[in-house]
């Protein structure tokens, strides 16, 4: 199911290059876009995938009981379940589509304000060694 997630984000992760390359391309290489995108293919496609699952078994286990994984197998092997199971890729890169305008403009902020605490963090240090 990772995998399939991360299938399914693929296209929305090339969109965003896209979108950064064109505010830069008279600044970036041609080839730009399609090592970036080729670079973030190839991270995908090496990810630990079994490494990240054995870090999350301990995790699973401290929360879920026998019972309760039994119950989620039941739901799992229902139809809706099932389409659940099919569906959650898509809407998990639709769900990053649809945020990530909200979430760069809420990093713009945050990063204009960490911007800001510095300038005046190093404002009221020069006037101190003055």
């Amino acid at each position: 199911m990772m995998a399939q997630m991360m299938n399914a984000m693929t296209p929305s992760l090339h969109k965003m290059v896209h979108d950064q390359y064109l505010k830069d391309q008279d600044k970036l290489p041609a080839d730009f876009e399609e090592r970036t995108n080729k670079m973030m293919d190839d991270m995908f496609h090496n990810m630990p995938f079994d490494d990240m699952t054995a870090a999350m078994v301990p995790i699973y286990q401290r929360h879920l009981t026998k019972g309760d994984v039994n119950a989620l197998l039941a739901f799992y092997s229902s139809p809706t379940g099932q389409k659940m199971l099919h569906d959650l890729p898509a809407i998990m890169s639709e769900s990053m589509q649809a945020m990530q305008p909200i979430m760069q403009k809420y990093m713009e902020s945050v990063r204009q304000r960490v911007n800001d605490e510095f300038a005046e963090a190093l404002k009221q240090s020069g006037k101190k060694s003055e």
